[in-house]
């Protein structure tokens, strides 16, 4: 098929996934199938391939995506009901003051994203206590959610062992510098994600629809002795991820067949680790009914439903679009045309991450595809590094996870994600392109 034409494919089922989501007001869940679907069979996957590669992108996407938001929500609903969030809120406000939270929030999605190695993963686990912060420091639902989802985003994509591991190992980039510049570079393009949702609020007016939390405004229905302390309070949340973290310290200076590494290979997958945070989520609620307890998991699974119904459907667009090869058609095309080294390798990446939605994706398949052309591109591996990584930037829209996860947790709607999100996320990586560039002059030798 023409490329032209796939391109226009894709810009038709995008077109329309929003208006079904958006004007019609159909279930995101249902939008995506049927759209999925729809453009497999135009670009041409036989019927048989279409259904495996539906079954494949829903279930690959849920095996993973899936666990985590389930237990991400049931630890939330935990949170809030043995009002463990009152006593977290106010102990952070207490150090950094309420003008504060929204960088806090921020600055742990930023920390917590490089080590879990997954932005989905740092959102979902920080999303519990960005909204009950949220809710004390006078912030909407969206604003804080989108504070969060600058900072586990940028440093994803940038900061190392994230997303750049990858590019830089098929590069043989020199990994000393992808480390220090892909930091450098991060903290200017988190500060431009802040920056941006500071104007997007201010534009949209959400500052006036607050968090609401009941348990911070109103009178507490719960009596100060049977809240949890602040060690039980904070441990659902810390010790996922300690847990996490200390998989990652010890799979870097432990040898493999380390008790210690092998122990913390398994309790420090975020998927156990998470599960572990509902084990200690429950037995913080010891002081109430198990016929509570057990309505509050129920709740949290409900609540967790339709968002990871949702996940597993953008998981379906991704893969029909990886199946028919729509993204390396379109980035071979670019790399084509002749243009600016730096550009085309921006470009390629840019192109491939937006047509098929997969950050890990990205960063395999657009390394693949300009690893032979960096000579002639006059381009060096460790500059080609940063540049597929800014690229990968572009753009959160509808067939990525993280699209779905955000606005699921924050309660936006198809065309206010693509507003803030999909904006938020075009212009973090247009920022990360200009200031790799500025970078590329004054180091001509990277």
């Amino acid at each position: 098929m023409d490329t032209l034409v796939e391109l226009l494919v894709l810009a038709l089922g995008i077109t329309t996934i929003v208006i079904l989501t958006g004007k019609l007001r159909i279930h995101a869940f249902l939008a995506l199938i049927s759209v999925s679907i729809l453009m497999g069979l135009v670009l041409g996957l036989p019927p048989s391939d279409l259904v495996e590669n539906v079954v494949e992108g829903f279930g690959g996407t849920l095996g993973y995506v899936g666990l985590i938001a389930l237990a991400a929500c049931i630890i939330g609903e935990l949170l809030k009901e043995t009002e463990a969030t009152v006593v977290i809120s106010e102990s952070i406000l207490k150090l950094l003051g309420k003008p504060r939270s929204a960088l806090a929030v921020g600055t742990a999605g930023y920390l917590v994203a490089p080590p879990v190695t997954c932005n989905d993963t740092a959102f979902l686990i920080l999303s519990p206590v960005a909204k009950a912060l949220g809710g004390v420091g006078g912030y909407s639902t969206v604003s804080i959610s989108l504070f969060l989802a600058a900072g586990a985003y940028s440093s994803f994509k940038l900061v190392f062992p994230a997303a750049p591991l990858y590019v830089a190992t098929i590069f043989q980039a020199n990994l000393p510098l992808v480390i220090l510049l892909g930091f450098i570079v991060s903290i200017p393009v988190f500060a431009v994600g802040l920056l941006w949702t500071r104007a997007y609020m201010r534009y949209v007016a959400h500052r006036s629809q607050r968090l609401q939390s009941s348990l911070v405004i109103e009178q507490s229905s719960i009596s100060h002795e049977n809240r949890p302390s602040t060690v039980e309070s904070y441990g659902m949340i810390a010790a996922p991820l300690a847990l996490i973290l200390g998989r990652a310290l010890a799979d870097g200076y432990l040898p493999e067949a380390d008790t210690i590494r092998v122990t913390m290979d398994f309790v420090g997958h975020p998927i156990i680790a998470m599960l572990i945070g509902v084990g200690l989520g429950v037995l913080v609620a010891r002081r109430h009914s198990m016929e509570k307890v057990s309505k509050w998991v129920g709740d949290g699974l409900t609540r967790a439903a339709s968002i990871v119904a949702i996940v597993g459907a953008g998981g379906v667009l991704g893969r029909i679009l990886i199946a028919t090869d729509l993204g390396t058609v379109l980035g071979s095309s670019i790399a084509r045309i002749g243009i600016s080294g730096a550009i085309t390798v921006f470009l390629v990446a840019a192109v491939i991450k937006t047509a098929q939605g997969s950050s890990v994706i990205t960063m395999v398949t657009a390394p693949s595809i300009l690893l032979p052309l960096l000579p002639s591109l006059s381009v060096s591996p460790t500059l080609a590094t940063l540049l597929v990584s800014a690229g990968a930037m572009i753009s959160v829209h509808l067939n990525d996870s993280y699209f779905w996860v955000v606005t699921g947790f924050s309660q936006m709607s198809v065309a206010e994600g693509i507003k803030s999100l999909t904006a938020m996320s075009i212009i973090q990586g247009l920022t990360a392109f200009v200031l790799i560039m500025a970078i590329k002059s004054l180091l001509p030798g990277i």
